[in-house]
């Protein structure tokens, strides 16, 4: 019995890590999810297997992960960009993202994130009096940017399940 409980939490456990890694596409922390299913796992076990150490590096890396997001999409809008365009690529991702997450299953948040960090730098540029060949620089260099904070943050995510597993096995 204790062996049948024991792979049953497992699968929820693995379960539970793909759905936070999945939730990466919508926008969401999921990084923090995987922390927050592993501490639940470790809870359920006892902490035997996932211990306090392995939340505590679990959690340092989904921070990593998070700071490196918002650190790749801040930084790669241009060189010294206004302030007026680092909130308008932001707040055209965030809404970018909202639009697009009921599109292809939920992917279409990440790519309405990068169209709207897109528009939203292009846009603020044009306010600001800029030409159309300086908005589209600034609107691909925020969509650059965005598409690298998702890659780093994503390896941040696989690397987190590396550590899950090891610490499992």
């Amino acid at each position: 019995m204790d062996t049948v409980l024991h792979l049953v939490g497992l699968l929820l456990l693995l379960m539970a890590c793909l759905g936070a890694f999945a939730s990466l596409l919508l926008g969401l922390p999921g990084t923090f999810l995987i922390v927050g299913a592993a501490l639940v796992y470790g809870w359920a076990t006892g902490f035997a297997a996932v211990q306090w150490s392995t939340v505590g590096w679990l959690f340092l890396l989904a921070a990593v992960g998070e700071v490196c997001e918002f650190l790749a999409a801040a930084r790669a809008v241009g060189a010294r960009p206004s302030r007026r365009v680092m909130v308008c690529a932001l707040v055209g991702a965030v809404a970018g993202g909202l639009i697009g997450a009921p599109f292809l299953f939920g992917a279409g948040a990440l790519l309405g994130a990068l169209a709207g960090a897109f528009a939203g730098a292009a846009l603020a540029v044009v306010s600001e009096g800029g030409t159309l060949g300086a908005a589209l620089s600034t609107g691909l260099a925020a969509m650059r940017g965005r598409l690298l904070g998702f890659v780093l943050k994503a390896a941040a995510a696989a690397a987190m399940l590396v550590v899950l597993a090891a610490a499992i096995w």
